[in-house]
């Protein structure tokens, strides 16, 4: 959880899945067939960010996957089922149809040496051994001066938040003082470690342009191609379920503003108090949201518990925001309070539909980029596509939620 994004990370997720691929064959003569589901998993093994971590034969069992995929939609006929189709593939390989064993020996053959991407973290993990290795000996100084090398070379945020924290530890020995600002600096790269004993300071969101388009412009583009794009979507979408995790949730929350365009947090997350989202959606205008969605989706009322949450979340923003406009929105099964909860400020519900809907108008608005270089894209072209898939700020109410009914 703390290091998500680090390439050590993602080299042992690509064992473990390359152990549960290796799992249904034990030798030469045995063969099976094996379907990926699951965004995450999907992403994950499609990307090019991370398919890299994988060995040269599994890479070339899913580039074979994908173009057997592309080819079957180019074959499909008319009344063809997505089962009838997979079913059929399954089944040349199970009965070991001729065209398809040929098909597959020729891929496979076509594989070609080249150097394993892990080898170029070998020294990364060389300098955080000689680290350690010093702190347990009690050689503080020389245990620091390595991870600070350690360091010097690091761009990743959240590996980089990770080893300042190593760093800390370190320095505690040397300087009290010292350790906790270097603490502060972890935390603030990486939210998922531990907090500094002494707090942190709340950094409020403010847009001063309002250059929506162009952050909308700057997700796009970090994606060399829009199947890598539809990707991560699908990920943070999925992960945007009732049912799913809350942190996972929330985090899916976090990033669904940012990709919208606007400035997002976890305020809750960060300092243990105020919403679990934030979104700054204009000039001194925002949208607080409260999520519960690990809840029973069969439940008919807002307990009183959660109204006092969403309370207290309101009169953090009044404190933190006094001159601001803020939405205060609740993502929860049901619109209706307990008898015995009243909300202070006009709350808006997002239940499982309106949730639903605004998943799809997000994914039919970056439907729209598919003929599109994602390099060239006008401003003009995505805010006439914002407007049509109601995601201008001025809609967004209106189309995702409903007021909430007081419970009798």
């Amino acid at each position: 959880m703390c290091r998500k994004e680090s390439q050590i990370m993602n080299i042992k997720l690509a064992q473990k899945i390359e152990q549960g691929l290796g799992r249904s064959v034990r030798g030469e003569t045995d063969y099976s067939v094996i379907v990926i589901v699951g965004a995450d998993l999907v992403s994950f093994m499609k990307s090019t960010a991370t398919k890299n971590f994988f060995s040269k034969q599994t890479k070339k069992q899913i580039d074979i996957g994908l173009e057997i995929a592309e080819v079957t939609k180019d074959e499909r006929k008319p009344g063809d089922t997505a089962f009838k189709i997979l079913n059929d593939l399954v089944n040349q390989c199970i009965t070991r149809d001729y065209g398809w064993k040929e098909f597959y020996i020729d891929r496979m053959n076509t594989i070609e040496d080249e150097k394993d991407k892990k080898e170029a973290i070998l020294d990364f993990l060389v300098l955080e051994y000689q680290a350690e290795s010093a702190y347990s000996l009690g050689e503080y100084p020389k245990a620091f001066e390595k991870m600070q090398k350690l360091l010097d070379n690091l761009s990743d945020q959240s590996d980089r938040g990770w080893y300042l924290q190593t760093l800390a530890r370190y320095k505690y020995h040397l300087s009290e003082s010292e350790s906790i600002n270097i603490q502060h600096s972890a935390f603030k790269s990486n939210q998922e470690l531990l907090k500094p004993k002494d707090g942190i300071n709340y950094s409020k969101i403010a847009i001063i342009n309002d250059n929506r388009l162009q952050r909308i412009k700057d997700w796009i583009r970090q994606y060399s191609s829009y199947s890598e794009l539809v990707l991560d979507l699908d990920r943070i979408l999925n992960n945007f379920s009732f049912g799913e995790l809350a942190d996972r949730f929330e985090a899916s929350l976090k990033n669904i503003g940012e990709i919208l365009g606007f400035l997002s947090q976890r305020p809750d997350k960060e300092l243990g108090k105020g919403p679990d989202n934030l979104w700054c959606v204009g000039a001194n205008r925002y949208i607080l949201f409260e999520c519960k969605n690990e809840v029973d989706e069969r439940r008919s009322q807002i307990n009183k518990t959660e109204v006092s949450q969403m309370n207290t979340s309101f009169h953090w923003f009044q404190n933190e925001y006094p001159e601001a406009a803020v939405s205060c929105i609740m993502i929860i099964p049901t619109r209706y309070t307990s008898p015995a909860g009243y909300f202070g400020a006009n709350v808006l519900i997002m239940k499982q539909q309106k949730l639903d809907k605004l998943k799809k108008n997000i994914k039919s608005f970056f439907k729209e980029f598919y003929t599109y270089d994602l390099n060239d894209i006008s401003s003009q072209k995505i805010q006439e596509m914002i407007n049509l898939h109601k995601l201008d700020i001025n809609n967004f109410e209106n189309e995702f939620t409903e007021p909430y009914k007081q419970g009798t």
